[in-house]
């Protein structure tokens, strides 16, 4: 008798079982670290649990624009706000999460060079025999700056462009390339490799990241929650792995 009474009760309330669904948060490679500290941090805070993944900055503006479904996005400024101009993100919820600076790496346990000035860099990239960065042609943000820098300063090293700037620092963290030019949150998330300074400023890109809630958001308030989260307590982490938080 006791089961019969109890059992209509739980088909009837069944949402008090189920967790919400988790976010969905789109990030590129300069955000991946400091946004998967974040979600962590978040999940800890009010039990949401949070889903990342990572693109480059085409890859990720590409994904929004073939109709895919994600809660929030973050992207180089010039691609979130195109985003935002053509109704793929909502305008009301842009925030910058920080600025961005390019940096030279090596792979750990090589000589550091000096590198004050653009000539030093040039004198360093012809000397190398192989430059890793991320793939321009496919979108990403750093790899469009880095392939016009090197045309600019006369460097015809190889160039190995990959997917991802994480992917290229990796790669010379294992010896496959002598050195890179990606974002420095990029090579200081790899323990394999070292950065050796940001680019000169007459070389430097300096890209400010941003976050917004997608458009087709299937929460639109967890994820305007988990954007105030990581531009208030997350800020620490953007600093941690080298953003300008302003």
């Amino acid at each position: 008798m006791v089961f019969r009474r109890a059992l209509p009760l739980l088909l009837a309330t069944p949402a008090l079982a189920q967790a919400p669904p988790s976010l969905l948060v789109l990030g590129t490679g300069a955000t991946e670290t400091p946004v998967a500290r974040i979600a962590q941090a978040f999940t800890a805070r009010t039990g949401r649990a949070i889903r990342t993944e990572t693109g480059n900055g085409g890859q990720v503006a590409a994904r929004l624009r073939t109709g895919e479904a994600v809660d929030v996005v973050l992207n180089a400024a010039p691609a979130l706000d195109g985003l935002i101009r053509d109704g793929f993100a909502l305008a009301d919820s842009r925030q910058e999460m920080g600025r961005m600076r390019l940096a030279l790496g090596i792979r750990r346990g090589q000589p550091l060079p000096d590198m004050r000035d653009e000539a030093e860099l040039a004198a360093i990239l012809r000397a190398a025999p192989s430059i890793g960065l991320s793939d321009g042609a496919a979108g990403a943000t750093s790899g469009r700056h880095v392939m016009a820098l090197l045309d600019r300063l006369g460097v015809t090293t190889p160039r190995r462009p990959f997917p991802r700037g994480l992917a290229a620092v990796q790669a010379v963290a294992r010896g496959e390339v002598a050195l890179v030019i990606t974002q420095a949150s990029e090579i200081l998330a790899e323990p394999g490799a070292v950065l050796v300074a940001p680019l000169p400023e007459s070389a430097q890109l300096i890209t400010p990241y941003v976050a917004a809630v997608a458009s087709r958001a299937a929460d639109p308030e967890g994820a305007r929650a988990f954007i105030a989260f990581a531009a208030s307590e997350g800020a620490a982490m953007f600093r941690a792995v080298g953003f300008q938080v302003v």
